[in-house]
């Protein structure tokens, strides 16, 4: 049925974000922090936040997202 395939596709997403490196940051402000971090490391950043995806490419980074119940990789 469709509710038990959104369930599984939930359970099989969450699965994979479980997956993913996560990092620790300290600083005063979050969106500051991660621009500096990909200012200097570069990496795959997770937010679904307009301006802080425009900012993270613009610095060569990539984005991943969420867009009509897919993950989308945008770099």
């Amino acid at each position: 049925s469709k509710t038990q395939k959104k369930k599984q596709d939930a359970i099989t997403t969450l699965e994979f974000a479980r997956s993913l490196k996560t990092t620790q940051m300290s600083g005063k402000f979050a969106d500051q922090a991660i621009i500096e971090r990909v200012r200097k490391r570069g990496g795959i950043i997770a937010t679904i936040d307009n301006e802080l995806k425009n900012k993270i490419k613009s610095l060569g980074g990539s984005v991943m997202s969420f867009s009509n119940d897919r993950i989308v990789l945008e770099s």
